[in-house]
């Protein structure tokens, strides 16, 4: 599948969450919550911006298990709490995507 990517500045074409891509097209972990139409944030030069909406439920589903992973081996504190929320997040995505999907089914 191929993935939409956007630039800094860009006007988000629909509400909802995107994810940083570094130079090599991999996931930072900066994720962010935009409104339709509003400007993507600024990131460092050649990164890039795709919405979360692209992704399957599987790969979402895929994605929170190596949060929660990483979180298992995190130093911190606020660093395993941030990582056990993104997995949250990444989960809650894909269950929200599993019901769109059966409702078009």
């Amino acid at each position: 599948m191929a993935f939409t990517e956007y630039q800094p500045g860009d006007r988000a074409p629909g509400a909802g969450e995107f994810e940083e891509l570094n130079v090599f097209g991999t996931p930072t972990g900066r994720i962010v919550t935009v409104a339709k139409d509003d400007p993507l944030p600024g990131a460092p030069r050649a990164f890039t911006w795709r919405p979360l909406a692209e992704h399957s439920v599987d790969e979402l589903r895929a994605r929170a298990a190596e949060y929660r992973r990483m979180a298992g081996t995190a130093t911190t504190a606020p660093i395993r709490d941030s990582l056990r929320k993104l997995a949250e997040r990444f989960d809650t995505l894909a269950d929200q995507r599993g019901r769109e999907e059966k409702g078009q089914a």
